[in-house]
């Protein structure tokens, strides 16, 4: 059963929701095999690495949340480092004041596979190897590509151009691949099939890196093996806070999920539940929030390993209350340029299993095929999340040897009292996620609405002080929202995409939606 704008897919024992019908039959897949949903999730994972290149492959990062039926939520961050040599003095000395999207100074360390194996290590229950089977497949026989995949290659025809081995391997005879065309990646099989066989240290350590490493040195880059041996996953507690009678969990900074939390106590501070869901009233609101949340990430939030953040003090009472008193129904508060970069593509999925295992887990190459960029002999596409970073003296953000940068990509959880899983969700778009998910969110639990029915609800964004509107939203609301001070525009892009697995465990039902913004579909038996 697929999902549409209509309608929510109900099984009762176990469900997949991805961006591609591929990576959802994958996960059902190695469900029925036997695997549970980390070995679900992380092969759905590696599908989508071939079949959606637009959106992520094994050149970029990842983050999780796993939530074992009986244990406490774990959070996985698979962000990547910079290279260690690129410090600040450096891009001075060069006159760089900003890491442009399509150089090799844009490329971190990837680190999805390290998460992957790190995550399979501590839950899997197949052999980590028979997770890559079908996505080498895909990669040496092809796959159809479908609809939203290929309107992303048409609109990067020109990025994938600027490099010689992109162009070759990404480009078909010099054209973007179509709506149904078959593609494959050969050198991407045989570097998944090495993976497969030797393990990620060939990935990090080995012939692998070593290509990488060559290939971004060629261009200027400042990587080397050491670099990429010493990536590995940071695995901790999740940080929370309540909601009406439930907790909802976000990912540690480097991540943005703090914004999530804040923005949630923030709207439930608001009332937002008793507007209407399509009123002027609500996205009024849920711009004025996303200002002032944003705000404060974006000075605040960056690797906590190389500065200071006291979570606790910008989820207290009092800062929420400092930043309700700046909200009002009738009028637009006025903040500075946050000059945010702009939101790039990701994919995000979800699994549950028969045992109710639930992960929660987004992998991004950041921009629309990333750095456009390509190894030599691997075909490993780069992601460019280093772009996320600040060539600023002092900004907390700025680039450092070894730090990870301010993050986009979100996991999402929320549990009931009895600390279960009753909602795994995502929604995918770069900067829009936080908005993305508290849309939902707000969309499931304040306005009574079905998985499906929150993900495909029309979407705005205040962003970099416009705001853009999805197409579905009246021409009332958008004049109004004039009148009240809002600079406004109608968007012909979707923000986004998304998933979500509610589960109902009083009807013992698993209840799914996924966005229509997308390709994929939710799933299950």
């Amino acid at each position: 059963m697929k999902s549409n704008k209509n309608s929510d897919s109900i099984y009762p024992n176990a469900m997949a929701a991805t961006s591609h019908p591929l990576a959802t039959e994958e996960a059902l897949n190695i469900l029925k095999k036997g695997g549970n949903a980390v070995d679900a999730a992380i092969a759905a994972s590696i599908c989508l690495s071939v079949v959606e290149p637009n959106s992520t492959g094994i050149g970029g990062d990842c983050f999780a949340i796993v939530k074992m039926e009986n244990k406490d939520p774990i959070s996985y961050n698979g962000s990547g480092i910079a290279p260690k040599k690129a410090n600040l003095e450096f891009f001075e000395s060069k006159n760089i004041d900003k890491i442009e999207l399509t150089t090799p100074h844009s490329v971190t360390i990837p680190g999805a596979l390290d998460a992957w194996k790190t995550i399979h290590d501590e839950h899997g229950k197949l052999d980590f190897e028979e997770l890559f089977l079908n996505s080498i497949n895909y990669a040496e026989n092809g796959y159809k590509v479908t609809k939203k995949v290929s309107e992303a290659w048409e609109k990067s025809f020109k990025k994938l151009n600027n490099h010689k081995i992109t162009k070759n391997l990404y480009l078909n005879n010099g054209k973007v691949y179509k709506n149904n065309e078959l593609r494959k990646n050969i050198p991407l099989a045989n570097t998944l099939k090495i993976i497969k066989k030797n393990g990620i240290k060939e990935f990090y350590q080995g012939s692998i890196a070593k290509d990488m490493v060559e290939s971004l040195n060629e261009i200027g880059g400042l990587h080397s093996i050491e670099d990429f041996s010493i990536q590995k996953t940071l695995k901790s507690k999740t940080i929370s806070s309540n909601f009406k009678d439930m907790s909802v969990h976000q990912c540690p900074p480097n991540g943005p999920g703090v914004t999530v939390l804040l923005m949630l106590k923030l709207l439930e501070k608001l009332k937002i539940s008793k507007f209407n869901p399509d009123s002027v009233e609500r996205f009024h609101l849920e711009a004025e929030v996303t200002k002032l949340c944003y705000k404060i990430r974006e000075e605040n939030i960056a690797d906590p390993n190389f500065i200071s953040i006291d979570l606790e003090k910008i989820l207290t009472e009092q800062n929420i209350q400092e930043l309700f008193n700046n909200i009002s129904l009738n009028k637009c508060y006025k903040i500075n340029d946050l000059k945010i970069p702009n939101h790039p593509e990701t994919v995000y999925l979800t699994v549950v299993d028969k045992d109710l295992n639930s992960v929660s887990i987004i992998n991004s190459i950041c921009y629309s095929f990333g750095s456009g960029i390509t190894s030599n002999k691997s075909g490993i596409l780069f992601h460019n999340r280093g772009t996320n970073f600040r060539v600023e003296r002092d900004h907390p953000n700025c680039i450092e040897g070894g730090k990870r940068p301010l993050h986009t990509i979100i996991p999402g959880l929320a549990l009931n009292n009895d600390n279960k899983t009753i909602l795994s969700f995502g929604v995918m778009g770069g900067q829009y996620q936080p908005v993305g998910q508290v849309h939902v969110f707000n969309n499931i639990f304040d306005f009574n609405m079905t998985p499906q029915e929150a993900i495909s609800y029309p979407r705005a964004f205040h962003f970099n002080n416009i705001y853009k509107l999805e197409r579905e939203i009246s021409e009332n609301i958008k004049s109004k929202l004039e009148t009240i001070g809002h600079k406004v525009e109608f968007t012909n892009d979707p923000h986004g995409g998304g998933q979500a697995i509610q589960i109902d465990r009083k009807k013992g039902k698993l209840i799914g939606g996924s966005d229509p913004r997308k390709d994929g579909y939710a799933s299950g038996y």
